[in-house]
């Protein structure tokens, strides 16, 4: 690539326009060859290019932000990536929208429509933003309440969780609430962010927690700490009295080099997983599993009867009461989390 071409794209986060590419000195002929199917620049919108081999070593999550690189670099306006787009820039976790798109915010009467893989959405609000990877993005609490909005509650509880336990105050959800009280769908989002807590620590525990909460068993708490024989302290997902809840993904199976958690064999996380749940079972608590497979469809159905007759068990053998030693000790040793993880750079937007 030329070098003042090169320049440009380094800028833009390796996106690049026809226009630069005609104003490096390029011709149309040269484009056209270049951009032909396996030419050496991949066409990510009409008149938007990146190197190929930049592109192939992408994963899924790069290959949108490319995307979402070029939205704003063809956008006639100025606009902010938002919702999706600025989830994925912060790092937020969030359920699979039933559609994906790009989706940049812009300054104008309220409303949204989408177009070539690109949804605009209009705003009369200055926006609290984020710069995260040379990107303009709407800020950690603004883009977990649009999710909400645009997606509805599941969605938005998801990356509501996400937010608070990254760090970000309830008080900058709710003052966001409070901005947009006229906004579409604003309820949605209220009522993900009274429902939300911190201690969710993955998407499954959010939507294990949602799966418990419509069993109408009591309060729950996240990371319930319980020491356990040996001396060793451990902290379960979910506690209604006596009766714990633990969620367990598939990607504690799966290696690190694969893209999953695990640095040990599946079996041996198995078994100490099993080993873990008797243990904690051995404190005088009642136990159940929940898998990404129980929060959706007929399982999540089938997950409803078991779960309540499993806390039945639990009720019947140890009471509604969590013992008060249980809960002394669990007061003394709260889940800490990691520092640093969310680091604001607000700043103001149209």
């Amino acid at each position: 690539m030329r070098p003042a071409l090169a320049a440009a794209a380094a800028a833009q986060g390796d996106v690049f326009s026809r226009r630069q590419a005609l104003l490096a000195g390029y011709t149309d002929r040269e484009i056209k060859a270049l951009t032909r199917p396996g030419g050496i620049w991949a066409v990510v919108r009409h008149g938007i290019y990146c190197q190929r081999l930049d592109l192939d070593q992408l994963d899924t999550r790069e290959r949108w932000i490319i995307k979402d690189r070029a939205a704003v670099l063809s956008s006639e306006r100025p606009a902010i990536l938002s919702h999706d787009s600025a989830a994925r820039v912060l790092r937020i976790d969030t359920l699979d929208p039933p559609t994906q798109s790009t989706h940049l915010t812009i300054l104008g009467p309220t409303g949204s429509r989408t177009n070539g893989g690109v949804t605009r959405h209009r705003d009369l609000l200055p926006l609290c933003a984020e710069r995260a990877d040379d990107l303009l993005v709407t800020s950690y609490a603004r883009t977990a309440v649009d999710i909400a909005r645009w997606h509805g509650y599941r969605h938005g509880l998801v990356a509501i969780d996400s937010v608070r336990h990254l760090g970000v105050p309830l008080s900058d959800l709710d003052a966001e609430l409070s901005r947009m009280v006229r906004h579409p769908h604003v309820a949605r989002a209220r009522a993900a962010v009274s429902d939300s807590d911190p201690g969710a620590e993955s998407v499954l525990e959010t939507l294990g927690r949602e799966l418990v909460a419509s069993l109408g068993l009591g309060e729950i708490e996240t990371q319930f700490a319980v020491q356990i024989a040996g001396g060793r302290i451990v902290w379960c997902d979910l506690r209604v009295g006596c009766h714990i809840f633990e969620c367990h993904g598939k990607l504690k199976l799966i290696p690190v080099s694969a893209g999953g958690v695990a640095d040990e064999p599946p079996e041996e996380v198995l078994w100490k997983q099993q080993a873990r749940q008797t243990a904690i079972c051995a404190e005088g608590l009642g136990a159940s599993s929940i898998v990404w497979a129980d929060c959706f469809g007929a399982g999540r159905e089938r997950a409803q009867q078991r779960l309540r007759k499993e806390y039945a068990v639990t009720e019947a053998r140890f009471g509604r009461e969590l013992p008060a030693h249980l809960r002394r000790f669990a007061d003394a040793h709260p889940r800490r989390r990691p520092a640093g993880l969310w680091t604001p750079d607000l700043a103001s937007a149209a």
